[in-house]
């Protein structure tokens, strides 16, 4: 429980008003707006709380999740830049201009479109129930074509097969082994004609009649299903007689022409020089109630529930609705959340420069554990922390999330559109939706329902929707009531401090002495910006329980000074300290760093010929995983991973991973070779050997150069601060 006692200590400004979060471009503008005037924040607050409707929010979640002019086939999809996108992109810039949002905008943005309007399986007759990916089309009269099952879809099942022309029947499981994409592609390079996928773990495993739908990280391809398990093992029993003919008929519209919308309106500020925005995104797989039409209807309630509440924002307080978060793009690793990287790369790059804080929404009507959290960039941490547990005015979860909100900090990952906004420069959050608190276990929720034709509003939970709706609206008006901006720093000198192998570094010829010297600086230039913003927030808090209004203007000004510092402090920090290996957020220095220790793992082993333990180990976790692949797809299949990631012509293609990716081990050449060779023992893997040595001396020249560009980095980060 927070310490309501604040509330009192609040008013004779005597604990401080942390300040919000935010981002800066390089030229953010001096404050030209009204200084505020001294605002009771308790009472506009328990006005937003009347004001707000969790019944609004669900009505406009039901009207998404059931209208089928909101969807192109009987099973549902809203697809990126489909004729079900646009509607709906028109039906809530309706809704917006009802609730009396300004502004209201359906900014276009490029995409790949995907309209999924029906496919159909009928064998000997019956017919089989099928959603499709985002893959390509049968002929309109179908596909008619012997099925083979194929195991698990991996190159070793394909040994003795031939199934040139013929439609492939697949177990898959998502979450523990791979995604679609793999063996989708490893059908095609063996002259399949079309490929079924049954869910045996991982996902859609609250019934056996459940289909899926992710994301292909690939090119179209050939057409690629999703079957049931009980339909799969029934097509399974008939092939156990003889052979089994097959037509498959898929109707999918995918191209490169697309056109998705984002929709939003926004509340004016006394000042726009600086802005919230509040957002989720409308398409949808299925009919999508959770993910993510609960958060449409949150966001547009939010709204709402402040304009009803007569609420005059500081800043400028922005809603928007963005599309193609599901899929947005074809041949590419990074195909999902492509509308809110196009909104803020280059629809209106000029929101880094005046974006406080991006709050996000994810399937916010479901009470995923007795807890719940907030991702967000790590700068983040301390505000968001200071909110849940000391503000006066955060509520606490009322008939839901028993133990309240967790607030050790977590960092926000790269599955939803805040992450594009992060990797922009605009400090993000997002509801705890995913993950456990040990940020690696997902909830229950996405094993059974995630992407399936089961989230339904029959998931919904209404004490969680209430909540979530006013706690991040009371953390919205709170961001825009402080006049400092306070992101904390010291979490960035944690988060590198953090990633150090000192010793390793040292033996890649990192200068690490040079490299602690300029990570204390940072630390110090850290606190002493968090020192002054606590100090200007403290002032300005006193001055408004005194209404000394010319003080609270000159503090105003000198907290949005600190706030202009402080954004592009962090727009800097996310463009030079920021990285991806795959799709995990690390420090740059981080992908080298492991992929050399591992390396050394693997020859130790094998140097004492136990191969078993170098695979089962180490071998598969080489590049975030990748290496996992390559043991079980064909090199030709590799070569296309390889080129969505690292190809020249395909970097104008990575959205969020622009930039920020890292560079591969070249060694999947020793991967398969001893995953072929696994049972051997005292075996000679000298050219393994020599592989892995290879790819150690290029990883090391690569965390020398990522050790001096961190290391200025450093310096010049301090300096910003500074």
């Amino acid at each position: 429980m927070k310490r309501r006692l604040t509330a009192l200590l609040l008013t004779l400004g005597l604990v401080s008003g942390l300040a919000a979060c935010g981002t800066t471009a390089q030229t953010t503008p001096a404050p030209t707006g009204e200084v505020p005037t001294a605002n009771d924040p308790g009472a506009a607050y328990e006005s937003f709380l009347s004001a707000a409707s969790a019944d609004y929010a669900y009505d406009v979640a039901l009207e998404l999740s059931t209208n089928p002019d909101f969807f192109n086939s009987e099973l549902g999809g809203r697809n990126a830049g489909s004729d079900a996108e646009h509607a709906t992109a028109d039906y809530l810039a309706g809704l917006m201009e009802e609730i009396g949002l300004t502004d209201v905008e359906k900014a276009a943005a490029d995409c790949d479109r995907w309209q999924f309007n029906g496919a159909s399986l009928t064998v000997d007759g019956e017919a089989y129930t099928v959603y499709s990916y985002a893959t390509a089309s049968t002929p309109a009269e179908g596909l008619t074509a012997e099925i083979v099952y194929v195991g698990d879809g991996t190159m070793w099942d394909y040994e003795g097969l031939d199934v040139t022309g013929k439609i492939v029947l697949i177990d898959i499981d998502q979450r523990n082994n791979w995604w679609i994409t793999y063996p989708m592609l490893e059908a095609q390079y063996q002259g399949a004609a079309a490929i079924l996928a049954a869910n045996v773990g991982g996902f859609a495993q609250v019934a056996d009649d459940a289909l899926n739908c992710q994301d292909i990280c690939g090119p179209t391809a050939i057409p690629t299903l999703s079957i049931g398990l009980a339909d799969s093992q029934a097509i399974q029993a008939r092939l156990a007689d003889g052979p089994v003919t097959a037509t498959l008929v898929v109707d999918n519209e995918v191209s490169e022409d697309g056109t998705t919308y984002n929709i939003l309106g926004r509340i004016p500020g006394k000042s726009s020089d600086y802005q919230i925005i509040v957002g989720g995104h409308y398409d949808v797989h299925f009919t999508g109630f959770q993910d993510d039409n609960c958060a449409v209807g949150l966001v547009l309630a939010m709204a709402k529930g402040m304009i009803d509440s007569g609420y005059q924002p500081e800043n400028d307080i922005v809603f928007c609705l963005h599309g193609a978060e599901e899929w947005g793009s074809s041949y590419t690793q990074y195909d999902w959340t492509v509308g809110a990287w196009e909104m803020i790369n280059n629809v209106h790059p000029e929101w880094v420069g005046k974006t406080l804080a991006f709050l996000n929404f994810e399937l916010p009507a479901y009470e995923f554990d007795t807890y719940t959290s907030t991702y967000s960039a790590p700068e983040m941490y301390a505000m968001l922390n200071y909110f849940a547990n000391e503000y006066p005015y955060s509520p606490d979860p009322e008939g839901c999330f028993p133990d309240g909100v967790l607030t050790e900090g977590y960092q926000t990952y790269t599955y939803s559109d805040d992450f594009s906004y992060y990797a922009a420069g605009v400090p993000s959050t997002v509801n705890g939706f995913l993950l456990q608190k040990d940020m690696e276990t997902v909830f229950p929720f996405y094993v059974d329902i995630y992407h399936s034709q089961y989230d339904t509003p029959d998931t919904y939970n209404g004490a969680v929707m209430d909540f979530n709706l006013k706690y991040y609206g009371a953390l919205a008006m709170y961001i825009d009531q402080t006049p400092a901006l306070y992101l904390d720093f010291t979490a960035q000198y944690d988060r590198i401090l953090s990633s150090m192998d000192e010793a390793l570094m040292a033996e890649a010829g990192v200068d690490v002495e040079a490299y602690k010297a300029a990570l204390e600086e940072l630390r110090i230039a850290a606190q002493d910006m968090a020192d002054q913003v606590k100090q200007v927030n403290d002032d300005y808090a006193a001055a408004v329980a005194e209404g000394d209004t010319a003080a609270m203007a000159k503090l105003w000004a000198q907290g949005r000074e600190l706030t202009a510092k402080n954004l592009t402090a962090f727009q800097f920090a996310q463009k030079n300290l920021l990285g991806l290996m795959y799709e995990r957020p690390i420090v740059p220095h981080e992908a080298p760093q492991e992929n050399i220790q591992l390396c050394r793992d693997i020859i130790a082993c094998l140097e004492t010929g136990d191969v078993a333990t170098a695979v089962d180990e180490y071998a598969w976790t080489v590049n975030n995983v990748l290496e996992w692949y390559a043991m079980y797809f064909s090199p030709e299949v590799i070569a296309i991973q390889d080129d969505m990631l690292w190809g020249e012509d395909n970097q104008d293609n990575l959205y969020w991973g622009t930039d920020i990716g890292f560079t591969k081990a070249d060694v999947d050449a020793a991967t398969r070779s001893l995953f072929v060779r696994y049972e051997e023992t005292g075996g000679d893997f000298t050219q393994e050997i020599a592989v892995y040595e290879a790819a150690i001396r290029a990883q090391t020249q690569i965390l020398a150069d990522l050790g001096a560009k961190e290391t200025q980095a450093m310096i010049d980060l301090s300096a910003l601060l500074g």
